[in-house]
């Protein structure tokens, strides 16, 4: 027996075309508006009528649009959240090479810029708590980030040496190594340094084009960053290795001309190389002791206009380069649904400050109030008195019907833990997003197939 799930969505095209997408398993199809009135019958009574029912039967069980009876659905839900949770292979840290900065950027959510690199002896107490947490087989992934981590270039190389040698000899299944940088200081010989010690994905940050981002993402003393960046890109492009280099474009109101101006001239220098893609975000509001960021409270744009935009730039981006090459949650147009929010959760993450201070949060660094452990000498960790619980989760909480209820639970897990923790729940899509996004993707899917038959 056969029931419909519950995590189904539906939407009409302008073009007669019948649009499905589940939640739960990410399938998202486009059929003909005349087989719209058969799927309907089987989805209320899946049992096959004529030859042609078994297709469609096997094809929505396949996309999970109809499931066995007998499945509970919320379960397996959590459970892939709770394994995701739970997982003791994975090692996921995120070390603060550098709380200090070379830009100074007013929507920067650090609270405090401690101005300082990594201790010594903290990089030394990183590598003991993997020789202690990490078994053969284990699955190890390493994010610089900062501040600005390229300040602290060579013990980055010293100490990414030493863990490929530790990477060696306890066999992990998997090392994974990513940077998040201004990309200012991040040339290209400085990339392929990176990616032989196997840094292969990095992260650097445009607001729009040169005049635009020249106003918001300067240097400590006012100087322009932009061509600086852009160079340093445009010579990486030369380079043989093989990286993935993510640019993310933040945005603000009345930047759209800039927008189109630097997706236009991403796809003219980019478009043809996989190994660089392009996102866009809103620039959000993120509480914090600096306010610089008063002066830009009028340009900064609601939750919902922010993501219906970050929706339209990410296909604007797609058309002009023929793909959409996206790897970033809540910059596919179509959600992808997700074991967690984000490595927060789990329980073998954590964010290394420069001292030794464990938080859960990167935007909380800085803020020794926000710590929940420390890092010892020897690699173990020491949680910290008075501390938020971050293993607090929406399904302890049965009173949180409104997310255990929801058809978008699996695309979101419950949403942004810090906000939880703040006793604020946003909720970052919605029905009618979802069916935006699907009738946009379609249009963009029917776009491309009509300039290929071409």
């Amino acid at each position: 027996m056969l029931k419909p799930s519950n995590y189904n969505f539906f939407t009409e095209t302008d073009d007669n075309h019948l649009l499905l997408y589940n939640a739960k398993t990410g399938a998202f199809a486009a059929v003909p508006i005349t087989a719209k009135s058969d799927i309907e019958y089987l989805l209320k009574s899946p049992c096959e009528r004529n030859s042609g029912d078994k297709e469609i039967l096997g094809n929505l069980k396949k996309g999970g649009f109809l499931v066995e009876s007998g499945i509970n659905e919320f379960n397996e839900i959590k459970q892939v959240y709770e394994n995701y949770k739970n997982d003791n292979k994975k090692i996921i840290l995120t070390l603060l090479a550098s709380e200090t900065c070379n830009f100074n950027c007013p929507y920067c959510f650090i609270y405090d810029r401690r101005g300082f690199n990594m201790k010594p002896w903290v990089y030394d107490a990183v590598l003991k708590y993997i020789e202690k947490n990490a078994g053969e087989n284990a699955k190890v992934k390493i994010n610089w980030f900062g501040g600005e981590p390229t300040l602290d270039h060579k013990n980055i190389v010293d100490f990414s040496q030493r863990l490929n040698k530790l990477a060696e000899a306890r066999k992990f299944e998997t090392k994974i190594y990513t940077m998040v940088t201004n990309g200012y200081l991040l040339t290209k010989e400085k990339l392929e340094t990176y990616v032989g010690l196997g840094i292969n994905m990095f992260q650097v940050t445009l607001d729009g084009n040169e005049v635009s981002h020249d106003k918001t993402r300067c240097l400590v003393n006012g100087g322009k960053t932009f061509s600086t960046i852009w160079q340093n890109l445009v010579d990486m492009k030369s380079s043989s290795g093989q990286f993935d280099m993510a640019i993310r474009v933040n945005f603000l109101k009345g930047m759209e001309p800039e927008i189109q101006d630097l997706t236009g001239k991403f796809a003219a220098t980019f478009g043809n190389d996989e190994r660089f893609s392009i996102y866009f975000r809103p620039v959000y509001n993120f509480e914090t002791k600096r306010d610089d960021i008063c002066a830009l409270q009028d340009d900064i744009y609601s939750l919902e206009d922010g993501v219906n935009l970050q929706m339209k730039y990410n296909l604007q981006a797609a058309e002009a380069t023929g793909t959409l090459r996206t790897k970033f949650l809540l910059s596919n147009p179509v959600p992808h649904p997700i074991p967690g929010w984000c490595d927060t959760e789990k329980k073998n993450f954590w964010v290394i400050g420069a001292d030794g201070l464990l938080f859960k949060c990167d935007s909380y660094i800085g803020t020794k109030e926000q710590a929940v452990a420390r890092l010892a000498e020897n690699g173990d960790v020491e949680p910290l008195p008075g501390a938020y619980n971050w293993n607090k989760n929406i399904y302890e909480d049965e009173k949180n019907t409104k997310c255990l209820t929801c058809k978008i639970l699996p695309l979101c897990q419950g949403g942004c833990p810090r906000l939880r923790k703040e006793g604020r729940m946003v909720c970052y899509l919605n029905e009618a997003h979802i069916k935006t996004a699907l009738l946009k993707t379609h249009a963009f899917n029917v776009k491309q197939s009509a300039s290929l038959a071409k």
